[in-house]
């Protein structure tokens, strides 16, 4: 019995361990397109994510997109599409974020 106890206890800590809040962290980025004004990209969402939850960093033609808030909720992952404004130049950006593609995308 103390061993189903300790063993228990070790994976609620563990599991903890893993709510770790991602604010400031590179999310990976699926499709991201820059169209007239536009920067659209989709990430991965749990549920509670939006554009408020992100800024964009453009320096020269770096693009950079991090998270301020966490995604905390506990919906099945899946892709939502954000759009950012951006006074965007004729030029070709280079997207700082690990990126991905994929086919599979819920547009917000």
């Amino acid at each position: 019995m103390t061993k189903y106890l300790i063993v228990s206890l070790a994976f609620f800590i563990s599991s903890c361990a893993n709510l770790q809040s991602k604010s400031g962290q590179e999310d990976l980025l699926f499709n991201p397109t820059i169209a007239g004004q536009s920067f659209e990209v989709s990430v991965i969402s749990n549920g509670c994510t939006s554009p408020e939850h992100f800024y964009l960093t453009v320096s020269e033609a770096v693009i950079e997109m991090r998270r301020t808030q966490a995604d905390l909720c506990r919906a099945a992952p899946h892709l939502v599409r954000l759009s950012f404004s951006y006074p965007f130049d004729e030029r070709v950006y280079e997207i700082k974020n690990e990126v991905r593609f994929s086919n599979r995308i819920e547009r917000r």
